[in-house]
């Protein structure tokens, strides 16, 4: 049996999609594994699985996976590839859907441009700012890259930590990562989001999750950064956000009193094939 698939690009990360709406099969870890190798298979670091949804209300539904073929949380990236093919592929005929996802059921809009909105849970924001560590300040001197000394704190699938600097590409970010990393109050797996505000519209950042690397594709910590930016008034309640890598951008909207975070990001469909399953 030959099974249909789209590969698709969408804010630095690449999915392999399978409608199995139109068409049907059932798809086990092991074949999922082997469509993840870039040498031999498709090549992807995630996989989605458009379904026919168990809710009645619901358009249509998305399971994701891993390259190692286990179910994960989706991501906003990955709704916007998923909800733009639906889209192109008129499974669902109308602009607003509503999907099915683990653990949630969302309302997202596709764009006549082929973006997507999707709305996203909204970050806390903690009250304890944490300082730069010291030796790292005293080894850098009077850094004009930095712009405050202190992190802003939030805490939204895992701890966020927010810096706003003045030059971006002179940040260190390696090295910072390497003292914060010593700090009880930055666990493994907190993100680093270095913060640079271009005008009241738009901000570049870079961020690290500690003891992983740098993050070039979309994260969680997106949401962290527009809500700290917006709510230190470092710009407006709707902003654009891209990579210091150029690899991803989106728009993110938090209209005061609203408890949920808007994100508007583009996929791109990069070829269709057909594989054996």
């Amino acid at each position: 049996m030959l099974l249909r698939f789209t590969k698709m690009h969408g804010l630095g990360n690449d999915l392999m999609v399978l409608d199995l709406i139109s068409q049907h099969a059932y798809i086990q870890p092991q074949q999922m594994r082997a469509w993840s190798d870039r040498q031999t298979g498709v090549g992807f670091r995630r996989l989605a699985l458009i379904e026919v949804p168990q809710r009645p209300d619901a358009d249509f539904s998305c399971r994701v996976f891993d390259a190692q073929g286990a179910e994960i949380d989706w991501l906003a990236s990955d709704v916007c590839c998923v909800a733009r093919l639906v889209a192109d592929k008129r499974l669902v005929a109308k602009a607003q859907m509503r999907v099915e996802l683990r653990h949630a059921v969302i309302d997202v809009q596709v764009h006549t441009d082929g973006a997507v909105s999707v709305p996203l849970e909204l970050p806390e924001i903690l009250t304890d700012e944490v300082a730069l560590p010291s030796a790292f300040i005293q080894q850098q001197g009077q850094p004009r890259w930095l712009l405050d000394k202190n992190f802003k704190m939030l805490s939204m699938q895992g701890l966020h930590a927010v810096l706003l600097v003045a030059d971006l590409p002179r940040l260190p970010m390696a090295e910072l990562a390497g003292h914060l990393e010593q700090q009880a109050s930055f666990p493994r797996g907190t993100t680093i989001s270095a913060v640079q505000v271009q005008d009241r519209n738009n901000l570049s950042a870079q961020v690290w999750q500690l003891g992983y690397g740098a993050l070039d594709s979309f994260h969680h910590s997106w949401c962290s950064v527009a809500v700290a930016a917006i709510a230190q008034d470092w710009v407006n309640r709707q902003v654009h956000i891209e990579f210091a890598s150029a690899k991803a951008r989106a728009w993110l909207q938090w209209s005061k009193n609203d408890h949920s975070v808007y994100f508007t990001g583009s996929a791109t469909r990069v070829y269709e094939g057909q594989i054996r399953l």
